[in-house]
This record gives C-alpha cells, structure tokens and sequence, in this order.
C-alpha cells in the first residue's frame, strides 16, 4: 500500500470505502499470463485451464477461466491462478495460501497495476525456489491456527492466522499432513 499521495495524515476516512478506476488494475492479468507462460516454458509443470479448478480462486465472477500449473515432482508446491473481472487475481499457491491481487483496491490503499504485478512475481518467485512453507495447527481442544512463510535474499514474509475448528478440520480432511515445506520447482 502507497499512502505517500496522501501526506502526513494518511488518505481521508472516505477513501477507504471509495473504488474509483478499476480498470488500473487490468495490466494484472496480461502480466499474469505471460508470468504462467514463462513458467510453463522453465518448469516442468502440468498445465491445466478451465472453470471449476479451485473454489478458494474462484468466490468472485472470473473474467476468462482459471490456470493450474502442478509441478511434476512431489513435494514442490501448485500454482492456481483465477482472472476476476474486478479486474484482478486471486492466487493459491501450496495447499492453503491464498492472496488476491491487489489486496484491497482501495483508493486508500492506493495499489498499483506495477506494484501489484511485482508482488504476485515475488510470491512466484519464492514459490519455485522452494522459499514456501505452510502448516495448519490443531490442539486437542479449541481452535487451530494457519502459519505461512515466504523468504528471499530480500528478506521475509510470514503470518499467522486463527483458524474455527471446523475449517481447520475440513481443510486437514484427507491430507494426512499438517506442515509442507515445499520443494524448489525442477527445471525443464
């Protein structure tokens, strides 16, 4: 988020709620498919398009269809991509991670089309180095907590979520796993 056009005092209450030109946004997903064709071309990943791929991308109207690419080697983490008609993108990567580009839209947050696109590279970037971790924790009783880490020579980027027990229950369901410190994506 940029507050720097706003000064000292930080952007006005009503920016918070106000959504003027979303279409800045839209170089997001051309930028978004030739990052997923650069991909494809590096990686030796399966590549799959199509409507239906993974509900967590797919909450909002989607302006073309989603794009999975699941790399052919075990323990290295997919990528599911879903072009909204915001427009923007919502981004899974691993088994729970989920982040929408941009995060908010805001006028007060003031996001860009390039700083956007920068960040969605970055989490890519980490994503096929191997700098992706993720776990689901779940006490015998109460409530769990999601964690995800993503590092680089850049530095680190990590958080912390409560999870209702119910949800951290459906989203461990099948997998027989709690923590995935993913593997770096192999080459072509």
């Amino acid at each position: 988020m940029s507050r720097n056009r706003w000064g000292p005092e930080g952007p006005p209450e009503e920016a918070y709620s106000r959504l003027t030109n979303p279409e800045r946004f839209a170089p997001l997903h051309e930028f978004a498919l030739e990052l997923l064709d650069r991909l494809v071309s590096t990686y030796d990943v399966e590549q799959t398009e199509a409507y239906g791929l993974d509900p967590e991308t797919e909450r909002t109207e989607l302006a073309r269809p989603s794009i999975r690419l699941v790399p052919r080697h075990d323990d290295t983490a997919p990528i599911v991509m879903g072009f909204t008609v915001f427009p923007g993108l919502m981004v899974k990567v691993g088994r729970w991670y989920t982040a929408g580009f941009p995060s908010c839209g805001c006028d007060a947050c003031d996001e860009t089309a390039d700083d956007e696109s920068q960040r969605l590279a970055s989490m890519v970037d980490d994503v096929t180095a191997g700098r992706f971790r993720e776990s689901v924790r779940l006490p015998l009783v109460g409530n769990g907590w999601k964690e995800t880490k993503f590092w680089s020579p850049h530095g680190e980027h990590s958080n912390k979520h409560r999870l209702d027990r119910a949800l951290a229950l459906q989203m461990l369901a099948g997998s027989g796993r709690l923590d995935f410190e993913w593997k770096p994506w192999t080459l072509r």
